[in-house]
């Protein structure tokens, strides 16, 4: 949108310029200010070219504007849904880590490195994001900015520190490996059932945050995304998800597209 920007100030500029010039004109027409008038050039020759100069750069100025337009709709629209996925994502984590501390079952240690990765790619998607507007105290472009310069490198230091609950998980597998039993760590493994619990809280928190400037964003763009109903769509999947087990997937008829 820089693009577009930058593009509308120079056609103004251009466009003052060939007002004043075909002023000027009008005036030299009436007043004679400066004899212009030849055989091959004349003053009624110069002001037609300034005219039809001028009503071009309204057609490209007007085009332009429209094109600005419709990249900032555009662009608010995958900044909202931006977000929303990046909420899900968090939330997927965060429920994947509950659901481990309520079972006894094994902890994979690739639990939320494939949902981690896809944070990362979405948040680096808002990071790059061109927003660039007219109006710099619009009110969506204000909490981009704000999580561009404050959040997003917090936010992306947090992902790489989830990694932690790898190396807890394949430490308290040495620990069972010394005490001579099987490398089995479930949620109650000490470093294990304290990184879920760290990964738990901080992914609670990044939600309320996410929620917090998704709602403002949604409101400052006119409700254009219905964040409420969708964000209880998500926790409502969430609560009620049921992970599948092999024996029910080897069981389910095969689905052609």
């Amino acid at each position: 949108m820089s693009t577009s920007v930058n593009t509308i100030k120079r056609l103004l500029w251009i466009l003052l310029g060939v007002s004043i010039l075909t002023y000027l004109i009008s005036l030299n027409m009436e007043n004679h200010f400066v004899s212009v008038d030849s055989k091959w050039l004349s003053n009624d020759f110069l002001f037609a070219i300034a005219v039809g100069i001028f009503a071009s750069l309204v057609v490209v100025l007007v085009c332009e504007i429209v094109r600005y337009k419709q990249m900032k709709i555009a662009t608010e629209n995958v900044l909202l849904m931006s977000f929303g996925n990046l909420y899900g994502q968090f939330l997927i984590i965060r429920g994947n880590c509950n659901r481990a501390l309520n079972s006894k079952e094994i902890v994979s240690d690739n639990l939320i490195q494939s949902i981690c990765n896809n944070a990362n790619t979405i948040a680096d998607s808002i990071q790059g994001t061109d927003y660039t507007l007219f109006c710099k105290s619009n009110k969506a472009n204000q909490l981009l900015t704000q999580f561009k310069s404050d959040k997003y490198l917090a936010l992306k230091s947090i992902l790489t520190n989830f990694a932690f609950l790898r190396i807890a998980i394949w430490e308290d597998g040495k620990v069972l490996l010394s005490q001579g039993k099987q490398n089995l760590v479930t949620s109650e493994c000490v470093n294990t059932n304290k990184a879920l619990n760290k990964i738990v809280s901080q992914s609670t928190t990044i939600l309320t945050y996410l929620d917090q400037i998704i709602l403002q964003m949604d409101d400052a763009l006119g409700n254009r995304y219905n964040w409420q109903n969708i964000k209880q769509s998500l926790n409502t999947y969430q609560d009620n998800y049921i992970g599948q087990q092999l024996d029910d997937y080897l069981k389910e008829d095969v689905v052609v597209f």
